[in-house]
């Protein structure tokens, strides 16, 4: 396995060099490559780790100087996170399986953060033709805003790849793993469904919200006359007209077959919080308030009139009692390490005095954000998390009403691309409520991918005009 894997690495650097931009596509796109793994020297390694190095090696070259890190509140938050995630190997029990988590989970992601957003924020902008001709617009001169949607479609090819063979799995039932072949839950490459629908939830948002952003008639910070959805559909409602869209067929297809594969995953967390994620971005919309209102009216009726659905929403059948089990003990556990928690990758062997619901097994994390963070990190890791929280509320959350756009100092691509990442953070944010949306090597990256796209263009109104404006 080794020396095929460094064939490929060798295959990347080689492409990187010759296009740093290329080399970022080709890393978001196989994020999941990190099921591939090996070992260098003794030490366990995997594809997507050793692609991550290359990438950062050939970026320190290519951009030498390194360009510093900026002196700001979002850096010093971020350097706090890491420094947390550093004191939290030293607490482990087991600080090689600690080191492990540590470089693959926040050293790496953290690294890739910065050398994104640099490149997001001085990347040239070409023009985009299918938009700029159709809607008869301007496109103002900037830089960044192609390399966001890029790195979108980058992770919408992952998607697609990833939703083909869960839905081969379900047609054939090849490939499914043991247990998960009883129900025929499919997993498509990972090991468990919930790995599918942890994956998938944040794209199926990026791919809906980039639909709607095309056919509202806005794109890449210039806004069309037609500002209406029906108005741009009849311009594309001819065979010739959607011909010239091939990026719509392409999200359609993502959407539509990732929300495919997460039901045939039976993945619960996931379809809900993509349904409460689009719920939230349309009930700040301002033109699609009232009919959001109807709507969550009407899903609350159908949940209170449907008892199994709302045995599963208010945590009364089978994963609801091995979750508020876990819960429980997990507190337990707190109230004696409140502090520093269990270290990471700590908390299976930390959790063991502390299990007495023994007909579950114990799991790798408590399945909570913030019990996933707190016991991994301990309290400075809630704190920290909870200051990059209120950052991107500070930045995001005021520039929302009421037409759900960013403002990016004038930066084409700023307008959607930081909503689009705000909201498939949203999601993940809403998933982990019962789940694990960081502690996964592909979902690390993707976490920090998506806090590069919003900080490369999200900033906080400085005066009151702005704020009206």
């Amino acid at each position: 396995m080794l020396p095929i894997l460094l064939i490929l690495t060798a295959a990347f650097a080689v492409l990187t060099w010759s296009d740093l931009h290329k080399g970022l596509f080709v890393l978001v796109a196989v994020l999941p490559s990190y099921l591939l793994r090996t070992e260098i020297f003794g030490i366990p390694t995997t594809l997507l780790e050793l692609l991550v190095v290359t990438f950062l090696i050939v970026w320190m070259v290519r951009r030498s100087p390194v360009p510093p890190i900026p002196k700001e509140w979002v850096a010093a938050t971020i350097v706090f996170v890491f420094l947390v995630a550093t004191i939290s190997v030293f607490v482990a029990p087991d600080m090689t399986a600690a080191l492990g988590v540590w470089k693959a989970y926040f050293l790496e992601p953290i690294l890739l953060f910065f050398v994104v957003r640099y490149e997001l924020k001085h990347a040239p902008t070409p023009p985009n033709p299918l938009f700029d001709r159709e809607l008869r617009v301007e496109r103002p001169s900037g830089r960044g805003g192609t390399l966001a949607e890029q790195l979108f479609v980058a992770l919408g090819v992952s998607a697609l790849i990833l939703s083909l063979v869960a839905i081969l799995q379900w047609l054939t039932g090849m490939g499914l793993p043991i247990p998960w072949d009883i129900e025929r839950r499919v997993t498509s490459v990972f090991d468990y469904p919930n790995a599918l629908g942890l994956f998938l939830g944040p794209i199926v948002i990026i791919g809906i919200t980039t639909l709607l952003s095309h056919f509202s008639g806005v794109t890449d910070g210039a806004e069309a006359p037609e500002k209406h959805l029906f108005s741009l559909l009849s311009r594309f409602s001819g065979v010739s007209d959607w011909a010239k869209a091939p990026l719509n067929f392409f999200w359609i297809a993502v959407a539509g077959l990732s929300s495919i594969s997460i039901i045939l995953a039976q993945s619960e967390a996931a379809i809900v919080s993509i349904i409460a994620t689009l719920l939230v971005a349309s009930l700040v919309h301002r033109r699609t308030r009232s009919i959001s209102l109807i709507l969550l009216v009407l899903l609350t009726l159908l949940t209170l009139l449907t008892p199994p659905l709302l045995s599963k929403l208010t945590l009364q059948d089978y994963s609801g009692e091995v979750r508020l089990s876990q819960w429980s003990e997990t507190v337990d556990l707190l109230r004696d390490h409140w502090f520093l928690g269990a270290g990471l990758s700590g908390y299976p062997i930390v959790m063991e005095p502390y299990h007495k619901a023994t007909h579950f097994e114990i799991f790798q994390y408590p399945h909570n954000i913030i019990l996933n963070i707190w016991v991994e990190l301990g309290l400075l890791g809630v704190i920290a998390f909870v200051l990059l929280a209120l950052i991107i509320v500070r930045r995001v959350a005021p520039k929302l009403p009421p037409s759900l756009k960013l403002r990016g100092a004038g930066k084409p691509g700023a307008t959607f691309s930081s909503t689009i990442a705000f909201l498939a953070l949203l999601q993940m944010t809403i998933h982990g409520l019962v789940d694990v949306p960081y502690f996964k090597n592909d979902l690390a990256i993707l976490t920090w991918i998506l806090l590069a796209i919003i900080f490369a263009y999200a900033r906080p109104a400085s005066t009151s005009k702005t704020s009206r404006s």
